[in-house]
């Protein structure tokens, strides 16, 4: 996976835009300020508005004051992007790359509490908060982005077998029906998730064909063509799916605790 380090070169406008030559690690598949000096990676950015678009959409509350912690996650995911891509600076990478700790962390901690005992989700809580702190710690200390992969890879292998057993363990007793609903988001999301990622690996591997048939269909048509957007997209999609489910695993216990107070 080293290609996560890959640099596309040859973009002779890069040292020209407004935020100077990039410095982050990573570079995309998309020409340095093709379309306006003001930002490096056009439709890169633009597709950032996918997460907040659908963190606003599928808010808990119709109250645009009442997000909860995954949706403001999500938020801060497309906003660091968008900034990232649009100056490809690396401080700014390190600021994209952190806030998708943060938003695995907001996914592992309701489905690590859910369920437990009062004092069980205080330590499940700091244990996600202390590893999330140590390894972003580690991660902007080396400037490695191998440590970020492998560390984000981690967390979200915590997350999907914990998801499954909560839709099917047989201590809470889910209908057919439930289940049924809860798999098809669950597919949904994953379904999602692994799309864009494949159609993300095109973008890194076969960049200097997709430059040359870009440039052969020209502007509006070749921006179809920016795979790294269809990335935003695709796990825009899958991340605010993937909290859906998580909040309808949690409807449960929320109606529990109605009947109790």
């Amino acid at each position: 996976m080293g290609h996560h380090n890959r640099v596309f070169n040859g973009d002779p406008r890069s040292h020209l835009g407004y935020w100077g030559t990039p410095t982050s690690n990573a570079n995309f598949c998309e020409e340095d300020y093709a379309v306006t000096l003001y930002i490096a990676e056009f439709i890169n950015s633009l597709t950032n508005l996918a997460y907040v678009y659908l963190a606003l959409r599928y808010r808990p509350s119709k109250s645009y004051l009442k997000l909860d912690f995954m949706s403001t996650s999500l938020i801060l995911v497309g906003l660091t992007s968008f900034i990232f891509h649009a100056t490809l600076r690396q401080t700014l990478q390190y600021f994209d790359d952190l806030s998708m700790f943060l938003l695995a962390g907001s996914l592992l901690q309701p489905l690590y509490c859910m369920n437990q005992s009062a004092h069980l989700r205080l330590l499940v809580s700091a244990v996600i908060t202390v590893a999330i702190s140590t390894m972003a710690a580690i991660y902007v200390r080396s400037g490695d982005i191998r440590i970020h992969m492998y560390a984000f890879a981690f967390m979200l292998h915590l997350i999907w077998p914990r998801t499954l057993y909560l839709i099917h363990s047989k201590s809470l007793n889910r209908t057919e029906g439930e289940k049924k609903v809860l798999m098809r988001r669950f597919y949904t999301a994953v379904g999602s998730l692994v799309l864009a990622y494949a159609i993300w690996n095109v973008d890194l591997e076969k960049c200097a064909e997709l430059r040359a048939f870009r440039e052969r269909l020209g502007v509006p048509l070749q921006w179809l063509f920016e795979l790294h957007g269809w990335w935003h997209v695709g796990t825009a999609v899958g991340a605010s799916e993937y909290i859906r489910l998580i909040r309808a695993l949690g409807e449960r216990e929320e109606r529990g605790k109605g009947k109790k107070a």
